[in-house]
């Protein structure tokens, strides 16, 4: 049985390949390699029957060098770090090819949102922008949507 694919170490290898195609210079390369800032946090959320339920979350800002990141915020049961790492560095890539003045950000929640009641989904999403409210805004990290998140969560998020 083969092992499960890591998404950033696929990133990796692809930017390598790229890298070495174009003769990058290696301090450019080490650079760009890597996120330039990674959370992580720890988000408790009251549920409905008043227990307390603690929820993993990321926020990974890729690369800002062309302009503010930008990119979703996932809520999936199978979520990692890694996969947040290999999609805010796709989207770096994506935006510079597209010539848009943005970087690549990623964000996700380890969460299935189908077991959530909508009163919980709400106090989590509002639970994340309290964890991250001084790293997003538009001049920053522009959050959006993404797997498992709605309109209406963003519109939680951009109230809180």
């Amino acid at each position: 049985m083969a092992g499960q694919t890591n998404a950033f170490e696929m990133a990796q290898r692809q930017f390598d390949h790229v890298a070495g195609m174009l003769r990058l210079d290696p301090q450019v390369a080490e650079i760009l390699r890597w996120p330039m800032r990674e959370f992580h946090f720890r988000i408790p959320v009251r549920m409905d029957d008043g227990s307390i339920r603690v929820f993993e979350g990321f926020r990974v800002q890729h690369n800002d060098a062309r302009g503010p990141n930008k990119g979703g915020i996932r809520f999936h049961p199978a979520e990692t770090v890694d996969t947040v790492r290999a999609l805010a560095t796709w989207m770096t890539w994506k935006c510079a090819v597209a010539d848009l003045p943005l970087g690549g950000g990623k964000g996700g929640v380890i969460v299935d949102p189908a077991t959530l009641s909508t009163s919980e989904k709400e106090r989590l999403c509002r639970g994340y922008i309290d964890v991250m409210w001084r790293n997003l805004g538009p001049r920053i990290d522009v959050p959006a949507p993404d797997v498992g998140t709605t309109p209406q969560m963003m519109g939680w998020m951009m109230d809180q």
